[in-house]
């Protein structure tokens, strides 16, 4: 039995989607060419790419993976704001108002 994780094994492009964004522009949050995140996600990437796709998605990795204990649920608020050049990714709508009254 050959195992494999693949693009089409994770949720990458669904939550792209869902966020009405595209795999180049994860890419440049990630600050990496597109076709480099494509080949990775093609082959069995390791934990701490996956790590970093989650971390610049707002996300667990967790979150990344097809199945029914893996859907991010309606109730979740995740986000990213870029502010001052930096990118802040959030992972509650607690985590947003407290950025928001941090930086008035």
């Amino acid at each position: 039995m050959t195992e494999h994780t693949g693009i089409e094994e994770l949720r990458v492009k669904e939550i792209l989607k869902e966020r009405g964004m595209k795999m180049y522009e994860l890419a440049k949050m990630m600050n990496i060419a597109p076709e480099s995140l494509t080949r990775a996600l093609q082959r069995n990437p390791q934990y701490t790419t996956l790590k970093t796709i989650a971390d610049t998605l707002g996300v667990s990795v967790r979150d990344l993976f097809k199945g029914e204990d893996s859907q991010v649920s309606n109730n979740e608020m995740y986000g990213c704001i870029f502010y001052n050049g930096k990118m802040h990714t959030f992972n509650s709508r607690a985590e947003i108002d407290k950025f928001l009254v941090e930086n008035k």
